[in-house]
C-alpha cells in the first residue's frame, strides 16, 4: 500500500519504507530509522525530527592528530574516529555540523563533548524542556530534562554526542558523514 502524507510522525510510525520527496524528486528512500539516523542530504536531516536538527557552520581541522570542528567563537569539537575516513579530505574546509536537540543533553554522557552554554530561551513541554542558546554564531536548541534548567540567563553544561553528528557539505548539501548508530 502507498500512503501519502506530509506528517513526518505518520510517515515514521506507519511506514516500512519512506520515500521522502522534494520538489517532485526523490530526496531519499529507505526504512524510517535509516533516513532519521543516516540522512543523505541536509533537507532530509532537517525534515525528520522535532524540533529539527541544528545546523552550525564549522571548519574541519586537525588537533592532536584527530579531526575536529572549529566553530565561531573559538569552540573546538573533537570528532570521534568513526567520522575520520569519510572526512579526511575535508581538512581546512567549511562544513555544517548537524546535531539533533536530543543529542545535546545534561548531564554528561560517556564519550560526549562537554560544552558550557548561556541559555537564552526555555520551552517547557512537561517531561522535557527545550533550551535555546548560541552555538557557532547561530541559534541552537537542546532537549534537556524537565527540571534541568530553571530560567533564561543561566549558564549550563551540555554534553554533545559527536558520535551522532551529521556533517554536511554546505555547497551541495549532501551528507558527508552521519556517525554511528
Amino acid at each position: 500500500m502507498i500512503y501519502v502524507t506530509h506528517d513526518q510522525i505518520e510517515a515514521m510510525t506507519l511506514a516500512d519504507r519512506v520515500v521522502l520527496m522534494r520538489g517532485g524528486y526523490i530526496e531519499q528512500q529507505g526504512a524510517p530509522l535509516e533516513l532519521f539516523e543516516h540522512p543523505a542530504t541536509r533537507y532530509v536531516a532537517g525534515f525528520l525530527g522535532s524540533p529539527s536538527m541544528n545546523f552550525i557552520p564549522a571548519q574541519m581541522d586537525v588537533r592532536d592528530d584527530a579531526l575536529s570542528l572549529s566553530l565561531q567563537g573559538g569552540v573546538s569539537l573533537p570528532l570521534p574516529s568513526e567520522h575520520a575516513g569519510a572526512l579526511a579530505a575535508w581538512r581546512g574546509k567549511a562544513v555544517l555540523l548537524g546535531l539533533r536537540p536530543e543529542h545535546m543533553q545534561r548531564p554528561a554522557s560517556p564519550g560526549a563533548v562537554p560544552l558550557s552554554v548561556h541559555v537564552e530561551l526555555i520551552q517547557p513541554t512537561g517531561p522535557r524542556t527545550y533550551i535555546e542558546f548560541q552555538l557557532g554564531g547561530v541559534a541552537a536548541v537542546a532537549e534537556v530534562g524537565a527540571h534541568d534548567v530553571h530560567r533564561a540567563g543561566e549558564q549550563v553544561s551540555l554534553a554533545l554526542d559527536m558520535r551522532r553528528a551529521v556533517i554536511v557539505d554546505p555547497a551541495s548539501e549532501k551528507v558527508l558523514s552521519s556517525g554511528s548508530r
